[in-house]
């Protein structure tokens, strides 16, 4: 999948969530979760402009995932803090599941293509394709962009106007 492709598919994963977290924690905390689903929907990518390290090798793994969700918890948890007084209720944790999630999401993205990946490199080799479709098809990617944007959008604006209690 392409950047487009990843940013939408990410949305639409993170869209369900918007009004549980506004509702749960804040409004607040709801739109930093947005932008670390998209924040991380193409970060994995940034392997290829880097020419010591293989694409869709260290960056596309689960622990990639897990050291990006450590950074998005502790970082969210400053952000919390420094932004919201006492945390608006949501903190490491929040950040740690969206950002290990957001990455996984990309990798989700990137197993439907023929090139697969290998999610446990370096303790297993094996290699995950599902071979749906090429990463450079224009409709998908645009489809999923569409439907993500879309998505997101709606459930931004479900939790914003939600009735009150």
């Amino acid at each position: 999948m392409y950047r487009d492709g990843h940013a939408g598919f990410n949305a639409l994963l993170y869209a369900p969530f918007v009004p549980l977290v506004s509702a749960g924690y804040s409004f607040e905390a709801a739109l930093w979760g947005a932008v670390l689903a998209l924040a991380a929907a193409t970060l994995p990518d940034f392997d290829q402009g880097l020419p010591w390290i293989e694409h869709r090798g260290p960056t596309h793994t689960v622990w990639f995932a897990l050291l990006i969700g450590l950074v998005a918890g502790a970082g969210t948890a400053l952000v919390a803090r420094s932004s919201f007084g006492s945390g608006g209720g949501f903190g490491f944790d929040f950040g740690f599941v969206v950002g290990t999630c957001g990455i996984l999401a990309h990798l989700a993205g990137d197993v439907v293509t023929p090139m697969g990946i290998s999610p446990f490199a370096p303790v297993s080799r094996v290699h995950v394709t599902l071979d749906w479709f090429k990463s450079k098809n224009e409709r998908v990617n645009r489809v999923f962009l569409l439907a993500g944007s879309t998505a997101l959008t709606g459930a931004l604006l479900v939790a914003v106007y939600r009735p009150l209690p």
